[in-house]
């Protein structure tokens, strides 16, 4: 499972002592409330956190990573356009400008290009992450769509399959799509889980793949346990992604980023019940395959049911929750 740094009394799994938990109502005041102190919109204070309407369009997926935490989503399932046009409409006006699609595997769907097509209809951003295994048959359609950012989130199996133990590969399946994204049809980055006794191949993949322009989020992958982080590197990990960007030639115009963790320090979360196992470090409002909208990753006690019929008040509300779990 995937695991960003947290700190110790996050990490440590020891439920924190908890006061009595504010009710929808009085979160949402409080996060309007903090709005108004800072005479900010709801759309500016989402383009401040670069927040983003992220909508699974299935539940299910051909693999089965052990670092998927799948959103808390069932997965079954599948969105209608229909719907995820209304849902992206409320989104915009509540101050989105960014959609990108997911799942499960959104390329599992031979119209997920039309949906492409319909975030495009709203905004300029629009994305898809996938685990690219489907990419040789979507990926003309989906650039025909408008596509403007593609993450692909790959597994150490497929890298050794394409190269060895000792030095990993580019799946063949990524390189038509490394190609394309070189020659700016898109912008692409790629999401590279590493387990602790891989760095060594990590860093020559990370030379490589940066050279050719592609943007990389490395994160770590830690053995499960009580406290986890004590297993795993995480300073070479930091000091390895510092290497790679330090080293890298003029001309090269990929780069690394290291998934971090961002302390829950919102208005609900020093009460909420889950806060021990808390993993939230996304900026993104998600909408489930199941129609619901999920403001954070750590707990569904936040979830609600996105209502077609009030549409609006219902994404609005999402946001501001989405909004909470850390104020600046």
């Amino acid at each position: 499972m995937a695991v960003p740094t947290q700190s110790p009394d996050v990490a440590s799994g020891t439920p924190l002592p908890l006061v009595s938990q504010p009710s929808r109502e009085e979160v949402l005041a409080a996060v309007r409330g903090r709005l108004d102190e800072r005479k900010m919109t709801l759309a500016e204070a989402i383009a401040e956190r670069d927040l983003y309407f992220r909508v699974s369009l299935v539940g299910a997926c051909n693999l089965s990573c052990a670092f998927c935490h799948n959103e808390g989503a069932p997965k079954e399932g599948k969105v209608k356009l229909e719907d995820v046009d209304v849902a992206i409409d409320a989104a915009v006006h509540a101050g989105f400008t960014r959609v990108q699609f997911t799942g499960g595997e959104p390329l599992l769907r031979p119209d997920v290009a039309e949906f492409v097509r319909l975030g495009r209809s709203y905004v300029d951003d629009v994305g898809v992450t996938t685990n690219g295994v489907y990419l040789p048959r979507r990926i003309d359609s989906l650039i025909d769509a408008g596509l403007a950012r593609m993450h692909v989130s790959l597994q150490t199996e497929s890298l050794i399959a394409a190269g060895s133990e000792q030095r990993w590969g580019i799946p063949p399946w990524l390189g038509p799509t490394v190609e394309l994204a070189s020659g700016g049809a898109f912008r692409l980055r790629v999401n590279l889980p590493v387990p602790a006794d891989t760095l060594p191949q990590a860093e020559a993949f990370l030379h490589a793949v940066t050279s050719v322009g592609i943007d990389v989020k490395v994160f770590a992958v830690l053995p499960e346990g009580e406290v986890r982080e004590e297993e795993y590197p995480l300073d070479r990990l930091e000091e390895m992604v510092e290497r790679v960007n330090d080293s890298r030639r003029e001309g090269d115009r990929g780069s690394v980023l290291l998934r971090g963790y961002r302390p829950p320090e919102g208005v609900r979360c020093p009460t909420c019940p889950d806060r021990s196992r808390c993993m939230e470090q996304s900026h993104s409002l998600r909408l489930g395959a199941d129609l619901t909208l999920r403001p954070c990753l750590a707990t569904r006690g936040w979830d609600s049911s996105f209502d077609l019929g009030s549409a609006q008040g219902t994404v609005t509300e999402a946001a501001l929750l989405a909004l909470d779990y850390r104020w600046q």
